[in-house]
């Protein structure tokens, strides 16, 4: 009746590799070289979306803020 758990399949890992890492705003804007106060201000103002899951802490995607960066471009072409 009870089977033994090395008869038991193991459970399918699942597959991040598709799925972004998220920074603290202190280590994106470090990566972006953008001020820290600038990207909260741009977060708080809703022109970047920022998440937090579990702590309360703010986390934000890398692509999220480039985007934003190249969107607010001033002078030339926006790509």
């Amino acid at each position: 009746m009870t089977e033994l758990v090395s008869n038991i399949a193991p459970m399918p890992r699942e597959d991040f590799s598709g799925i972004e890492p998220m920074f603290t705003i202190q280590k994106a804007a470090e990566t972006l070289g953008v001020h820290v106060w600038a990207l909260r201000r741009a977060i708080k103002s809703g022109t970047i979306p920022a998440y937090a899951p579990f702590n309360g802490r703010k986390l934000v995607r890398l692509s999220e803020v480039a985007a934003a960066i190249n969107a607010a471009k001033v002078g030339g072409a926006n790509v």
